[in-house]
């Protein structure tokens, strides 16, 4: 008879523990707590002078970087370039390469690479969200090829999320870099008025 009554007590003990489990989970909002007003990103102020040619220098950084990350670093520059081909705003858009800008009035655009870590698709396999976050930190560079005088510079970063990069099989990992070229070319878009 014992048994039966610690059962049943047993069973009344888990029963009350499901019933207020859910109860902390609620997800009701009071009158007190509101919503905090969303960031808007802070509006990017056009040059004063417009250009119609743009010219995108090779993006430097450390050489264990450049080792480690050359094929990113390229597609970074190359998804630049595309992008602002692509937008159809400025005459010309193409790789800086030694004397093309010299005297010009155009746009130089300087990249450098502060830091960047990138999980390949083996660590990103093998250890998921152990792998860590990807990063890119980027300083980017506005100089008139004219007077050779910088316009204005710029800090672009991306992190991405170590658990969703697991999720997707390192596909955040791998679009990183054309990302990154995608957003400084929306950047340049807004700040740099055509000619």
């Amino acid at each position: 008879m014992t048994f039966k009554k610690t059962e049943l007590i047993f069973a009344c003990v888990f029963a009350a523990i499901v019933a207020l489990l859910p109860g902390g989970c609620a997800t009701g909002k009071s009158a007190e707590q509101s919503e905090p007003a969303k960031a808007q990103a802070p509006a990017v102020a056009p040059l004063q002078t417009g250009y119609s040619e743009i010219y995108v220098s090779e993006i430097e950084t450390t050489p264990a970087l450049k080792q480690d990350y050359e094929g990113a670093i390229a597609e970074c520059r190359s998804s630049l370039i595309s992008s602002l081909l692509s937008k159809s705003k400025y005459k010309k858009v193409e790789p800086a390469k030694g004397e093309t800008v010299k005297g010009r009035t155009s746009l130089l655009v300087k990249l450098r690479i502060n830091d960047m870590r990138i999980a390949s698709s083996t660590a990103r396999m093998w250890g998921g969200v152990f792998a860590g976050n990807s990063f890119m930190n980027i300083h980017m560079t506005l100089v008139d090829a004219g007077t050779k005088s910088v316009v204005r510079e710029e800090d672009f970063n991306s992190t991405n999320s170590a658990w969703a990069a697991a999720w997707n099989l390192g596909a955040s990992d791998r679009s990183m870099p054309v990302d990154m070229g995608k957003i400084m070319a929306d950047y340049i878009e807004k700040a740099v008025p055509a000619k």
